[in-house]
C-alpha cells in the first residue's frame, strides 16, 4: 500500500510529457525525463501519485506501457509538462527517487519511492510501437516561453537512411541540437533557411506521386482553344501537386492534334485532369497501370521536405 497518494490534472501535446523538478522548465534537456505518449495530445487526463517508502511490485498486466527513471528533487516540487502546455505541479520532498510510470487507456499512474538520482532509465513494458516521431522539436519551435527557430545545418546519407542535423536556436544563446533520422527515405529537398514549424503529413501533395496509384490518360477531341485548356490544366497541377511534380509542357501542340495521350501519373491528378478536359468539351479515358506504395510519410521543415517511411530523433 502507498504511505500517500494525490490526484492531479495533465495536459500533453505532440505526444510527450516531461516530468522535471518544479524549478526548471520543460525544455531543460538535461534535467527532465521524456514520457511517450500512446497520442498526440489530450486535456485534462487524471494522474494517480502514490508515495512509497521502498519498491513497490511492478503489476504490469493491468498496463501497456511501464517505465522505471530516476530524479532529483530540489524545489520541494515535481513538475509534469508538455511544450505549448502548461505544468501541473505537486509539492514532494527533496531528494533522490526512483519513479515508474504506468499507462495505458486514458489511465495514468506515477509511482515514487526513495532511490539513487541518476540510474539508468528501464523500459518494463513497451507501448505499441509508433512509426514517426519528431521528438521535442515540434514543441519547441510552438512554445511561447521557448520561442525557438530551427535551421538544417548538416546531412548524411547511408543507402536509403538520411540524417538531417537540425539545430534549434532561442533567445538568451539557449540552443538545441538534434539529429532526425529518416528511415526508407525516397525523396528529399533541404535548405538552410530556418524553419518555424515542424510537421508530419500523412496526405500531402509531396507522397502523390509515392502512394498513389498511378495511370495513364488518353483524350480524343480538339479543343477549340488548345492554349486555354493547357493553362487551365497547369492550374489544376498546381492546385493538386504543387512544386513536387513538374507541369509537363508542350501539352497545347498534342492537345491540337485531337487524341493521343495527355498525361501520366498520380491518379489523384490524372482525375483533376479529366475533369478540367471534359470542362473543355475534351473526351478522356484513365487507365490504372499500378498500385501505390504504402507507409509513408512526408516531414515538413519550412521548405526542407523528406519523404520517407519512418523519422526519429536523437538529442545530441
Amino acid at each position: 500500500m502507498p504511505a500517500w497518494t494525490d490526484e492531479i490534472e495533465i495536459a500533453y501535446d505532440f505526444g510527450h510529457l516531461y516530468v522535471h523538478d518544479g524549478a526548471a522548465h520543460w525544455s531543460d534537456t538535461p534535467a527532465r525525463v521524456d514520457l511517450r505518449m500512446p497520442q498526440v495530445g489530450e486535456f485534462g487526463v487524471p494522474v494517480r501519485i502514490e508515495g512509497y517508502g521502498a519498491k513497490p511490485a511492478p503489476d504490469l498486466a493491468r498496463w501497456e506501457h511501464v517505465t522505471e527513471f530516476s530524479l532529483r528533487v530540489e524545489s520541494e516540487a515535481l513538475a509534469f509538462a508538455s511544450g505549448t502546455t502548461g505544468a501541473a505541479r505537486v509539492g514532494i520532498a527533496n531528494g533522490a527517487y526512483r519513479a515508474r510510470w504506468s499507462a495505458r487507456d486514458g489511465e495514468y499512474r506515477f509511482q515514487l519511492w526513495p532511490g539513487p538520482g541518476a540510474a539508468p532509465r528501464a523500459e518494463l513494458k513497451r507501448p505499441r510501437s509508433v512509426p514517426s516521431d519528431l521528438g521535442d522539436i515540434p514543441a519547441l519551435l510552438h512554445d511561447e516561453g521557448v520561442q525557438a527557430h530551427g535551421a538544417v545545418v548538416g546531412t548524411r546519407v547511408r543507402g536509403d537512411a538520411l540524417q538531417l542535423y537540425v539545430q534549434l536556436s532561442a533567445w538568451r544563446d539557449r540552443v538545441w541540437n538534434r539529429t532526425l533520422r529518416c528511415d526508407g527515405a525516397v525523396r528529399w529537398q533541404t535548405t538552410s533557411d530556418p524553419f518555424a514549424t515542424a510537421v508530419l503529413h500523412g496526405e500531402h501533395p509531396g507522397l502523390l506521386q509515392f502512394a498513389d496509384e498511378r495511370g495513364g490518360l488518353s483524350f480524343k477531341g480538339a479543343p477549340a482553344e488548345p492554349e486555354r485548356l493547357e493553362a487551365a490544366l497547369r492550374v489544376a497541377h498546381a492546385e493538386a501537386a504543387g512544386r513536387h511534380i513538374a507541369f509537363e509542357e508542350g501539352l497545347a501542340e498534342r492537345l491540337a492534334i485531337g487524341y493521343g495521350r495527355l498525361a501520366s501519373g498520380p491518379v489523384t491528378l490524372l482525375r483533376r485532369y479529366a475533369h478540367v478536359a471534359d470542362d473543355h468539351g475534351v473526351a478522356t479515358n484513365l487507365t490504372v497501370t499500378g498500385p501505390g506504395r504504402n507507409g509513408l510519410t512526408l516531414l515538413e521543415l519550412g521548405d526542407t521536405f523528406v519523404v520517407a517511411e519512418r523519422f526519429s530523433v536523437v538529442e545530441s
